[in-house]
């Protein structure tokens, strides 16, 4: 777990595949916000609230360049404004610790994008502001694998997280993929081991080579106490992956 401070370059926020932080973001904060009931009764002399067991999530950047081209802001942002009921909601993945193996993440069930906003002001190039509503839950994880290029098969099973024990809750992976030229099919799949030396899949994400891209799959039941990431290609090329996992 990453230990200590940090600043502007150790942001993330990856949506529906789109590296956000690549259009120069400005600001980004992440929100948790725990629903509470008034609980005041007669005879109380003071106010009382309680939880009621929902957290609610907000993701607000601001300052990133409006750029229309491919996989940049003005594709990422103009189309994820819902429109009706049934508008499909976004995978989500923020962090504010870089991306090394083992540091913290965000991911939300899904997430709509509540607005979209681009400002134009003399002198200076256009800015585009989005804020992000959850819906589902809210899960704290770790990254299992840095946004990076891979050209061939690979895992990582040399670095894995080490959560110190296992836990019994399951839990809730998420990829996200930004590029892919080449391949004719990628599996990514998150492993466990109990001694960090045999390890068995825990999940598997659907075998997709169209990004951008992004999922999320969820498992029950036991999670060994170590947890890596093993990405299988088929074919030449490259793709551009990020992985992590959350604990249940």
């Amino acid at each position: 777990m990453a230990v200590g401070k940090f600043g502007p370059a150790s942001g993330i926020i990856l949506v529906d595949g789109y590296n956000v932080i690549s259009n120069k973001v400005t600001s980004l904060s992440d929100k948790a916000i725990s629903e509470l009931t008034d609980t005041t009764g007669l005879g109380d002399t003071a106010y009382e609230t309680t939880p009621v067991g929902k957290v609610t999530m907000e993701v607000v950047q601001e300052g990133a360049f409006f750029d229309t081209s491919t996989n940049y802001s003005h594709a990422a942002f103009s189309g994820s404004v819902p429109t009706s009921p049934q508008a499909t909601a976004r995978i989500m993945c923020v962090g504010f610790a870089g991306q090394t193996v083992g540091y913290p993440m965000v991911g939300c069930e899904g997430a709509f994008s509540d607005s979209y906003e681009v400002l134009a002001e003399l002198g200076i190039l256009q800015k585009a502001n989005v804020t992000y509503a959850m819906t589902g839950t809210r899960s704290a994880g770790v990254i299992l694998q840095p946004l990076a290029a891979q050209t061939d098969s690979w895992d990582t099973t040399s670095t894995p997280v080490d959560n110190g024990s296992s836990s019994s809750a399951g839990g809730v992976g998420f990829i996200q993929c930004t590029a892919a030229s080449g391949f004719s099919a990628f599996v990514g799949k998150i492993r466990h081991s109990s001694d960090d030396v045999t390890y068995s899949d825990l999940l598997s994400f659907t075998d997709n080579v169209t990004a951008p891209f992004a999922e999320r799959v969820t498992v029950s039941g036991t999670v060994n106490r170590y947890v890596s990431f093993t990405g299988i290609i088929t074919g030449t090329g490259s793709i551009t992956v990020f992985a992590a996992f959350a604990r249940g």
